[in-house]
């Protein structure tokens, strides 16, 4: 097939086909320029994207540590307000899709959905395009949520068109050129020589990749090999080139973000030469406006702080010498406004080959917000978060530096006071813990204002305090004091309209032979404990005997624990004689502790301490199992003595138990006793609430065949008035009432009525602590029923008590 200008002159021909392969290649052109112009603004995007996101992620992380989300959204605001290019919105987001920072674009209702940044993204840009990127982001108690903000790509779709439109104008002004050209070249030219024309321009446009054909021997095919070789050589060459800046900017990008992403000053000393260049980040960090610090290295020693001028300058020549193979140290530097803060100098020296060094450089870190962090650490971790006080950890340590400086000076006196304030948890539970903390730092700072140059006060527990007297005379003047101490100001509480009056308890310890800080403030705290049992005296001192009963006291309770596991409790019994006949009706199960070590303890000693430990309940039950034990086995060992019924006590923090009841008869039903053979023994401060439960168990319990005993009767809250309604069988009359019965007549008419009001009642009474034959024969005409006391016979264990009973055998079946 013949084109339709075959017949057409070659230069006609010539610029016909020069024409079109120039519009081929600047089509070509053109196209590639688009190309690289998209690929050019998206690596700008990217990077745009890539720093405003380093940015808005370090703020948010700093200001989110502290919850300040609100500050960050002003800066945000400030930053943002009336931007319409580059970064012009940001949104962050909690989980539960809560806005946590707003800042940028009011109007925007709704966050739109993350841009997708696709092929053909660029093709599509508009002039109001936005591109909008959301990241993930670590709240403060590890949330996750997100950070999204909007990027204006106005600039650049706007750049794209123009550079669009200049290129389609430069080309077809550079085709109208080679037209015009070629028209008056091509009467000159031949076919090989256009070809020439054609690979000289196509270098010149950039195709280095373009080669002329060489047929031929002639000169005009020499050239065009020599013309390819030359371009081989120039695309080679080129592409060297290009390659050697495409790694020179990445190098310089990443050097540049690095150092934006350290925020580090950089410095660099020319030593041979004495000069110093600081980048504008030094400056700034010591305040400074970028490039007003002179570049000689001595100007940056003026600002260093007194303090650190030496250190520094002796660990720099240790560097220089070459001691250390880095240069690094932490001090402080001069801030215009006069203040000083903490900053990290590194560096490295070079040498320049002849055995000295030429140069060094390095760079300075702002860390003086990490400083201050950790100085606080330290502080928090010795000092109370309430009072600001010294906690007990460095009022140990100050203890023991004036324990050191006593042992330096025997002169030397010092004391530790241990301060409680007296009912402070029934501030707390009466106004509440926000008044209880306002008590405690009234209470802090009055006693640090009592205190004298040296002394130092501290907070060692949740209501006690601690101070350490350095200096003193003598024990009168610890004792001075802490009289001044006992009475605190009065306390208003505002919100019920209250004046409190708070007291303190104190307890002192002298440094008379201690040679420890724990010791000492154990002996205090002992003194202090004694302080607190104490009626009348709110100040005590030290003795070695108050560590030697808090020693045995923690050993009891250690040991009371192992005995109520292992079965270490015995139980002996008191008989209850019958005062007409002199026999035994029943006995009073009464607890025992066979102590491994300190023998057989009476009950006055753990009892309480029972009641202490909340152990009241598990020791009962104990009693009440050995007892049902040995009542099964008095009669399975010795069948023909009748069934002795034997009573129990119960405390009152048993009574309070809802199911004890249900507890009781299944100890005694699991050892297959009889109801009737055991009675329970109550207090009767127990019986001045009918409607408590203490009432309702004890009349479950007579309901299931159980005698209930009232026991000290006449000692507390009983009166006339309510005896018909206490769910009792018996009464026992207290000691203090037999004791003196015999001398005081009074007393005796006041028993009288009351074992006659008890009869009437339908209730047998007991007498308890009858210790001779003259207050049995005046109890036995007054018309008491039974006695108890050593009279009659001590508590005596198990098998003592079996062959008591054993004793009485004959006249109980003579009797029966």
């Amino acid at each position: 097939m013949r084109l339709p200008f075959h017949r057409a002159s070659i230069r006609v021909r010539l610029l016909l086909a020069s024409t079109t392969v120039q519009v081929v290649l600047l089509s070509l052109l053109l196209a590639n320029s688009v190309r690289l112009m998209n690929d050019a603004a998206s690596a700008s995007l990217d990077t745009t994207i890539s720093q405003n996101a380093s940015m808005l992620h370090a703020m948010a992380t700093a200001y989110g540590e502290q919850q300040r989300y609100e500050a960050l959204e002003d800066v945000l605001g400030e930053l943002l307000e009336g931007s319409t290019e580059g970064l012009v919105y940001v949104r962050i987001v909690a989980p539960d899709q809560t806005p946590l920072v707003s800042a940028g674009l009011p109007d925007m209702a709704q966050l739109p959905a993350p841009t997708e940044m696709g092929g053909g993204f660029f093709s599509r840009l508009r002039g109001d395009s936005l591109v909008h990127v959301r990241h993930p982001l670590l709240l403060p108690r590890n949330e996750v949520g997100f950070m999204q903000f909007g990027v204006s790509v106005e600039t650049l779709a706007a750049a794209r068109r123009a550079i669009t439109e200049q290129g389609l104008v430069i080309a077809l002004v550079e085709i109208a050129l080679t037209f015009l050209l070629l028209s008056t070249v091509g009467y000159l030219l031949t076919r090989n020589l256009g070809r020439l024309l054609a690979g000289s321009r196509a270098i010149a446009d950039g195709h280095l990749d373009h080669r002329v054909p060489a047929r031929g021997d002639d000169e005009l095919a020499v050239i065009a090999r020599h013309f390819n070789i030359m371009a081989s050589t120039l695309q080679r060459r080129v592409a060297e080139l290009q390659e050697s800046a495409a790694r020179l900017k990445a190098s310089e990008e990443r050097h540049a973000l690095a150092m934006r992403g350290a925020n580090d000053g950089l410095w660099d000393w020319d030593i041979p030469a004495g000069t110093a260049y600081y980048s504008d980040r030094f400056c700034e960090i010591l305040g400074l406006a970028p490039g007003t610090l002179p570049n000689v290295p001595e100007a940056f020693l003026e600002y260093i702080h007194p303090d650190d001028v030496t250190p520094y300058r002796e660990r720099m020549i240790a560097h220089l010498k070459g001691e250390s193979s880095q240069f690094m140290m932490e001090h402080r530097v001069r801030q215009p406004a006069g203040d000083y803060r903490w900053v990290l100098t590194r560096g490295v020296a070079r040498p320049n080959g002849k055995a000295r060094v030429g140069r060094m450089a390095g760079s300075i870190s702002d860390i003086d917000q990490r400083k201050r962090a950790e100085q606080q650490l330290i502080h928090d971790a010795l000092h109370d978060g309430l009072t600001g006080l010294p906690n007990r950890a460095l009022f140990i340590e100050h203890v023991n530096r004036a324990l050191a400086q006593r042992r330096r000076d025997e002169g030397f006196q010092l004391a530790v006071l241990a301060i409680n304030v007296e009912r402070f948890s029934l501030v707390n539970d009466s106004y509440g813990h926000a008044i209880g903390d306002d008590l405690l730092r009234r209470v802090a700072n009055h006693i640090t204002s009592m205190m004298r140059e040296g002394d130092v006060v501290a907070r060692v527990g949740g209501d006690q305090f601690a101070v350490l007297l350095n200096g003193l005379q003598n024990s009168a003047e610890a004792l001075r004091i802490g009289e001044s101490l006992i009475a605190l100001p009065a306390f208003v509480v505002r919100s019920a309209d209250r004046v409190l009056h708070p007291r303190c308890r104190i307890g002192i310890a002298l440094s008379e032979d201690e040679e420890d800080a724990q010791a000492l403030l154990r002996d205090a705290d002992n003194a202090l404990h004694k302080a607190r049992q104490s009626e009348s005296a709110p100040i005590e001192f030290f003795h070695a005997s108050m560590h030697a009963q808090a020693v045995r006291a923690l050993q009891l309770e250690s040991d009371l624990r192992w005995a109520l596991a292992h079965g270490g409790l015995a139980v002996h019994y008191q008989p209850i004689v019958s005062l007409t006949t002199r026999r035994t009706s029943s006995f009073e199960a009464l607890v025992r502790w066979p102590h491994p070590t300190h023998g057989l303890l009476s009950p006055s000693e753990f009892i309480p301490l029972a009641e202490t430990l909340d152990l009241i309940h598990d020791l009962g039950m104990e009693v009440l199992r050995i007892t049902c034990a040995d009542l099964r086995r008095w009669r399975d060992t010795a069948p023909g003595i009748p069934p002795a019924r034997i009573s129990v006590n119960l405390s009152a923090r048993q009574l309070a138990r809802p199911m004890l009841t249900t507890e009781l008869l299944a100890v005694i039903d699991r050892h297959g006793v009889a109801h009737d053979q055991i009675r329970f023994e109550v207090t009767e401060s127990l019986l001045a609430h009918p409607a408590g439960p203490a009432m309702k168990t004890l009349r479950d319990l007579r309901a299931a065949g159980i005698e209930i005993l009232i026991d000290d009767f006449g000692t507390g809250y009983s009166t006339l008035s309510y005896l018909h309604t206490m769910p009792c069988n018996q009464v026992k009359l207290d000691g203090s009432f037999v004791r003196s019965i015999t001398e005081d007549i009074r007393l005796r008419a006041i028993v009288r009525r009351s074992i006659e009001l008890a009869h009437d009642l339908g209730i047998s009474v007991v007498a308890e602590c009858i210790e001779n034959e003259q207050q049995l024969e005046v109890l036995l005409g007054l018309g008491c029923d039974f006695g108890q006391g050593y009279h009659f016979a001590r508590a005596m264990d198990r098998d003592a008590a079996h062959e008591w009973l054993r004793g009485e055998l004959p006249s109980r079946q003579a009797a029966h």
